[in-house]
């Protein structure tokens, strides 16, 4: 799911965005529904949250969009891992230097437990040090 998201981002945006009239939109969105039948509402509204955490007006706005953003990934996440068998590791965090100081976390799937630890040793709150760093 997630991959789909990513992978398809532009085609979602471009749907998202565009504003021809009702008549191509609603095209626009049927082809949408048919190419995601299964996800197209898990994908309308992780787009949804991610844009309301970049118009979010205050601090405490943007730490609550991030979390919920954080917990509907994670879901995502884990139920392709209970359905699919698809394991990940991901990390998120802000990027705006004086404000995103506490947005950062770490998911990983039950099989990919350990990994960043094991593969790049670096526990939770380095790896996200690292990709703040990488980011800012």
């Amino acid at each position: 799911m997630a991959h789909q998201v990513i992978k398809n981002r532009y085609v979602v945006c471009r749907c998202l965005t565009y504003h021809p009239g009702t008549a191509v939109q609603r095209l626009c969105y049927e082809k949408f529904k048919e190419a995601f039948p299964n996800d197209y509402q898990d994908i309308l509204s992780a787009y949804s949250e991610a844009h309301h955490i970049g118009t979010a007006s205050t601090l405490n706005q943007c730490l609550q969009s991030f979390q919920k953003l954080y917990r509907r990934v994670a879901s995502l996440l884990d139920s392709a891992s209970t359905r699919f068998g698809f394991e990940s590791a991901i990390v998120l965090c802000g990027n705006i230097v004086n404000q995103d100081a506490s947005l950062g976390h770490v998911h990983t799937t039950p099989a990919a437990a350990g990994f960043f630890e094991t593969r790049c040793h670096a526990n939770d709150d380095t790896i996200i040090g690292h990709l703040k760093a990488h980011v800012l």
